[in-house]
């Protein structure tokens, strides 16, 4: 990795599920630290695709606790307590919104809770809405207009942004948590004229960057049968800097 941050896409789609896009869910490598921002179905078995298992996975970010975003958390806690051979020794911590320690608690019940015990730190924090360090980056959160807790994650490392919406629609909380990064992965889950409250479209997204003054637009969350074509001839009409559309496997590096 030569940038200060790398960012593997590992799911580019929707609970809609392609052959082509998965659900939501992303690598990140910063520092000597692999994070995992979401989670879909098969978000696990991709990310041995892209060459990362989920034994070094340090930390996992959520932005909110829709199924498309969090489901492969306890498959997650299960590999880790029952792949033969290995015992996860290094801390795994989990991040969310608010609301979240009770979902995990929740939903890992729902199996056996014993997936959560091991000789390793397990913590699992709510950060809605607020700063935390992390060494020498710092990850904020911000509100999004999606579900009632939904965040998305900014994360600053030396004098460079990362910024992940999550799924949100057209808020200032996305401005600002945006503004002047060198890379904002938006979500853009519809055309103009199929616009659905809570999700954007490319004319927003378009918006959102040029306000935020981005350097860089990926567009992702995309459903289907959106036409990518489109997508970029509306988003351009709106920001003039670089643009992107997602898709599984992509590599981003800033």
């Amino acid at each position: 990795m030569t940038g200060a941050m790398r960012i593997t896409v590992i799911g580019s789609g929707t609970g809609a599920l392609t052959a082509e896009r998965g659900p939501s869910g992303y690598i990140v490598e910063a520092g000597n630290e692999i994070f995992l921002l979401d989670g879909g179905t098969g978000t696990l078995r991709q990310c041995l695709r892209a060459g990362f298992s989920y034994k070094d996975i340090d930390r996992v970010f959520y932005s909110h606790l829709h199924p498309d975003h969090t489901i492969e958390l306890v498959p997650l806690l299960f590999a880790t307590k029952y792949t033969p051979g290995f015992n996860r020794v290094k801390p795994l911590s989990f991040y969310g919104p608010r609301g979240f320690k009770q979902f995990f608690t929740t939903y890992v019940q729902l199996f056996d809770a014993d997936i959560t015990t091991g000789d390793y730190n397990l913590s699992v924090q709510e950060i809605s809405e607020r700063e935390i360090q992390l060494g020498r980056l710092t990850v904020r959160t911000a509100g999004m207009a999606h579900t009632d807790n939904a965040i998305g994650y900014r994360f600053e490392l030396g004098n460079k942004a990362f910024v992940y919406s999550g799924d949100t629609d057209l808020c200032d909380g996305i401005i600002e948590l945006a503004s002047g990064s060198e890379l904002l992965i938006l979500e853009c889950s519809f055309q103009d004229e199929q616009k659905i409250a809570g999700h954007l479209t490319p004319t927003e997204a378009g918006q959102i960057a040029t306000q935020a003054d981005v350097k860089t637009l990926v567009l992702t969350h995309v459903y289907p049968p959106v036409n990518e074509d489109v997508l970029l001839t509306s988003v351009r009409k709106q920001f003039t800097g670089d643009v992107i559309v997602a898709q599984d496997l992509m590599i981003l590096e800033i």
